[in-house]
């Protein structure tokens, strides 16, 4: 028999994929890696958007005073005026409240000059022992005793008081700042047709001080403000005597 042709093996292996094919099925879709560029831009932002919101005081200030020297402090850029020389003082302060050191020295002036006429009037009416004053950030503060204005219990000025106020309002003829006149008591109940509770008694006596000074003296009264604290604000513990006493008093406050 003649000799047959060996046969040849057929191979039945799949198609083979490209290359492009391949490396685009190892890692992620194109597709992905615009959506996380999507994401972390959107997480930059409301970072952003928090810190924005939570503002560090210290940082922002000097953040203002950096910008402000920059561009406002005599450097060149907005400014055509020369630098000055070294020594000279160039920046400007805006520690305290943004108030440039002109102003600061300005108002510490000012406020030196209430504070002489102040001590002038509590030596003028002999209230120099009994009246507490003290500067604050609100202003000037003079605690006056109930005793120089009042009667326990009552909101009717005392004949004395009304020489007291005079003096007061020679000075406040004297300054335009603004002020704010306060009445405490202590905490002993009161209960009267007339003063249901010490929020009557304090708000009561304030307004009485003002209207003295606005009705009787002419004063302006749109500088005044008449306020009532009741026994809430103590200067002392309302456990002793002396402790009550002193917690009942008028406060006179000067903004300055």
């Amino acid at each position: 028999m003649p000799k047959q042709a060996p046969s040849k093996a057929v191979s039945a292996s799949l198609p083979r994929r490209s290359r492009k094919q391949a490396n685009s099925e190892e890692g992620a879709p194109a597709w992905m890696t615009t959506y996380g560029d999507m994401v972390t831009l959107l997480l930059t932002f409301f970072i952003l958007l928090y810190s924005m919101s939570v503002i560090d005081i210290e940082r922002f200030q000097q953040i203002i005073i950096s910008i402000q020297t920059s561009f406002l402090g005599h450097t060149g850029i907005l400014d055509e005026s020369p630098a000055p020389e070294e020594g000279e003082e160039s920046q400007r302060s805006y520690e305290e409240g943004f108030i440039p050191e002109s102003g600061q020295m300005e108002q510490q002036q000012r406020v030196e000059e209430v504070l002489s006429e102040v001590r002038s009037f509590l030596e003028k009416a002999g209230l120099k022992q009994d009246v507490e004053f003290r500067l604050e950030e609100r202003g000037i503060v003079m605690e006056m005793p109930e005793r120089i204005f009042f009667e326990r219990s009552r909101a009717d000025l005392r004949g004395e008081a009304r020489q007291v106020l005079d003096q007061l309002s020679e000075m406040f003829y004297k300054i335009e700042e603004t002020v704010i006149v306060e009445g405490h008591t202590c905490n002993l109940p009161i209960s009267t047709p007339e003063f249901p509770s010490n929020w009557e008694l304090s708000v009561m006596r304030a307004v009485r001080v003002t209207r003295y000074l606005v009705e009787e003296r002419g004063l302006d009264p749109r500088r005044f403000t008449a306020t009532g604290f009741g026994q809430y604000h103590p200067l002392e513990s309302n456990d002793t005597a002396e402790g009550r006493a002193r917690n009942r008093r008028v406060t006179i406050v000067i903004s300055v």
